[in-house]
């Protein structure tokens, strides 16, 4: 793993990197919502007793009724700081593969 390459789930990894290039381009982990659906696959790793991680297919259950949603943040006065924005092609179909809803 590169020193640059954020910390995302395995799983999160493996999902991004089976989607056809074309979806992934401009894609690099650092968005919030593969940071935010990481976060949740490792407190469910940190969870199991058998030590192996957690499958995409296997979370889908823990985010049942989850609904997110993205702002801009943006530097002081700048107009666009706070307004709403829409996840990038693969955390949308990350989101979609998890059943979790996005509101904006």
């Amino acid at each position: 793993m590169g020193a640059d390459r954020p910390n995302l789930h395995p799983a999160v990894w493996a999902f991004a990197e089976s989607l056809l290039a074309e979806q992934r381009r401009g894609f690099d982990g650092k968005c919030a919502e593969a940071t935010l659906i990481s976060d949740q696959l490792w407190r469910l790793d940190a969870e199991r007793n058998d030590g192996r991680p957690v499958t995409l297919a296997g979370a889908v259950r823990h985010f049942e009724g989850a609904v997110m949603a993205s702002r801009m943040v943006r530097p002081p006065g700048d107009p666009d700081h706070g307004k709403p924005v829409r996840p990038c092609s693969v955390c949308s179909a990350l989101l979609e593969a998890l059943g979790v809803g996005f509101v904006g």
